[in-house]
């Protein structure tokens, strides 16, 4: 499991610039700037969801999934997408969840979260997109 500290790590290693924002509009965002990545984080999230967004907007700049309004075939949703794996496989890596599955057997989406430090939605995603969870 991933913690805060090495998301952070990444964003130093990286090059990425990071600040907390007082946004009650916006949990975080990432931009783009003169070929520099900045993020800002609400200060206002608990720790495990500042994990998550901090990690899927590491996401949209270590994979440069940023998109253009400008551009009518760019799909926010491709973007999102790219964001999400990365920061899915960074918290989750899919043997630690299929080991806390199978041999823990803890298939529980509460429990699973608790035992990662991220939220139930954001385990069902990665459970989702490991394919190990069916709508």
């Amino acid at each position: 499991m991933t913690d805060i500290r090495e998301i952070w790590q990444v964003c130093e290693e990286e090059g990425i610039r990071v600040d907390t924002i007082d946004c009650k509009a916006c949990s975080s965002f990432s931009i783009m700037y003169g070929g520099n990545c900045f993020i800002a984080v609400s200060s206002a999230l608990p720790e495990r969801l500042l994990k998550e967004h901090t990690a899927h907007e590491v996401g949209h700049c270590v994979k440069g999934a940023f998109y253009n309004e400008n551009a009518p075939l760019d799909l926010v949703s491709q973007h999102e997408y790219r964001a999400d794996k990365w920061a899915i496989e960074k918290l989750i890596p899919k043997d630690q969840l299929v080991r806390e599955i199978t041999k823990n057997g803890n298939d529980n989406l509460y429990l699973l979260s608790e035992c990662f430090g991220v939220s139930e939605d954001f385990i069902k995603k990665a459970c989702i997109y490991y394919g190990l969870y069916i709508e």
